[in-house]
């Protein structure tokens, strides 16, 4: 998500105490689970709109006997009224949410509608772009969905969603999932009026990933896409939409997004939604990746700046952020770990063994260099502000440690583990324990030392390595230590070992978590070496010296 490939890649563990343990940043509603949400938003004619007017119905099954539902919403907007099953219902509204007040019952389902007008300050952006157009722009991450939208506005409670628009004619709407209708409306006077446009989702999101975007777009279509490769019959359809005066940069990267979809597809399972837009919008972030609508910034199509980075990592959020969800906040790196993970990945297909390991040095000294990386682990259970969910230890920190974890247990039992956790989990949420579970399952190994030395504490490793010939037993001696600062890990070393023949020996030492360990290379050779090189496919996170 959100990472230009600068800012890329996860692992991450939590024992069974970690599921339990009480949320710091919101939680679902207990008794209640939304099953869809359906928003009609007004835009009014004129050509820059202020007041807007919001229609929101939740769907939700009550699943124990509770008797009233807090829906997030700012006090931004006023409420008009709300209704539970077509009949009017009290509620309050305060800063930040409103309370409903539900009739008896327990097992049932309700409908939930809530009336509200106003002006978005956050999380629908409208305002003028660079190029003078009016705009409108949903940026709901991680958060901010409360801003516009009357919803339970966290990741754990996934629905559908249904987005009925009405904006003026001069412009389109794009939004999650299918286009269901484009109905011109005529004013009155018989003169042109709005657009009612509908999008449809048949596969469930949390609310940081539904929007809609509205502009004067024109649509770059790229056509069909990874045919077979997709959840549902055919292909999967991609386009851009952008604003016309950057037509002419098409397709530029975006060439290579059917590859990017079929890569993905292929490593993990078939794409999981109905079509993917790639759009030109108002975004805090590079890119956010909203599921099946991706919303990269506007200067990045105007400066001709996209990058194949980018436009991996958000298409890799398809499958894990939008597809399998974290299910508390500590837990983002599924997300953000794996996408910037996969975005290697993308680099490692298109661009061989060189790019990879090259991506791979900039993520670990990115890592090294951060300030975030000798404070928290990766996942922070003491996580109690949203503002900073995002970092260096959730992006490049857990993906270079899924990458620890690939040259650990092997390539078919890495990926074999991440097809399970994606299967098991797809269209609904995990925690790290999910993953880990997976993984071990397929690798047949015990790695709760591998997700809690890489996860569940700060720090890096810091090695020291010696090493000597040892010509009674015509071998390699390393001496090995560990800076004092952390915990010692343990590691699998790799080294390239050229004999006095120029002949190089790929070899693994296995480093205990020690302050100070001395091991014999499991490599016999005729003499000494004429020279070492360790960590030569860049698979530690951390320093080597060798003095």
């Amino acid at each position: 998500m959100r990472a230009t490939i600068a800012a890329l890649v996860a692992i991450a563990v939590l024992g069974d105490v970690a599921g339990a343990q009480r949320s710091l940043t919101g939680a679902s509603q207990p008794g209640i689970d939304v099953l869809h949400y359906e928003f009609h938003i007004d835009f009014p004619l004129r050509p820059f709109p202020d007041t807007l007017q919001f229609v929101a119905t939740a769907t939700a099954r009550r699943t124990a006997g509770v008797q009233s539902v807090a829906l997030d919403l700012t006090n931004e907007l006023r409420v008009d009224g709300v209704t539970v099953n077509g009949d009017s219902a009290r509620f309050r509204h305060d800063s930040a949410k409103v309370f409903v007040s539900l009739p008896a019952g327990s097992g049932d389902t309700l409908r939930i509608t809530v009336r509200y007008h106003g002006a978005p300050k956050d999380g629908l952006i409208v305002s003028r772009d660079s190029a003078g157009y009016w705009t409108a722009f949903g940026d709901n991450f991680p958060d901010r969905a409360r801003q516009w939208l009357a919803a339970v506005d966290h990741p754990s409670d996934k629905a559908t969603v249904e987005w009925i628009v009405r904006a003026p004619q001069s412009h389109r709407v794009i939004a999650n999932g299918e286009l269901l209708e484009e109905t011109p409306q005529l004013q009155a006077s018989g003169a042109p009026g709005l657009m009612l446009t509908r999008w449809r989702t048949t596969r469930p999101l949390y609310t940081a990933v539904m929007v809609i975007g509205v502009a004067p777009f024109s649509v770059y279509e790229l056509g069909n896409t990874a045919c077979n490769l997709a959840e549902l019959p055919g292909c999967v359809r991609q386009s851009v939409w952008i604003t016309p005066d950057v037509r002419s940069y098409m397709p530029g990267p975006f060439a290579k997004v059917g590859e990017m979809v079929s890569l993905f597809a292929r490593l993990v399972a078939p794409f999981p939604y109905a079509k993917l837009a790639h759009v030109q919008s108002s975004t805090r972030y590079g890119g956010m990746e909203n599921a099946s609508a991706i919303f990269y910034a506007d200067n990045i199509y105007r400066r001709r700046s996209m990058g194949e980075g980018l436009l991996a990592h958000e298409i890799a959020h398809q499958w894990f952020g939008d597809a399998v969800t974290t299910r508390e906040w500590p837990h983002v790196w599924l997300s953000e770990g794996f996408a910037t993970y996969f975005a290697a990945l993308w680099f490692e297909h298109s661009a061989g063994d060189s790019a990879f390991r090259a991506n791979l040095a900039q993520m670990r000294q990115q890592v090294i260099s951060s300030r975030v990386t000798n404070d928290k682990p990766i996942v922070d259970l003491g996580l109690d502000d949203l503002r900073r969910v995002l970092n260096s230890n959730v992006y490049q920190k857990a993906g270079f440690t899924l990458h620890m974890l690939r040259r650990e247990i092997g390539d078919s039992a890495f990926f074999r583990g991440v097809r399970s956790y994606y299967q098991k989990h797809r269209h609904g949420n995990a925690v790290t324990e999910d993953f880990q579970r997976e993984v071990e399952a397929s690798s047949g190994r015990k790695l709760g030392w591998f997700f809690d030395q890489w996860m569940r504490r700060p720090g890096v490793a810091d090695l020291s390595v010696k090493w000597r010939w040892d010509a009674r037993r015509r071998g390699v001696e390393l001496t090995v230590s560990q800076n004092p600062a952390f915990a010692p890990y343990q590691l699998s070393l790799f080294m390239d070992v050229t004999d006095a023949r120029g002949r190089v020996h790929r070899v693994k030492a296995s480093v205990p978590a020690a302050r100070v360990s001395t091991l014999q290379v499991p490599l016999r050779i005729q003499g000494a070496p004429a020279s070492i090189v360790f960590d030569p496919d860049t698979s530690i996170l951390g320093k080597i010296s060798v003095p």
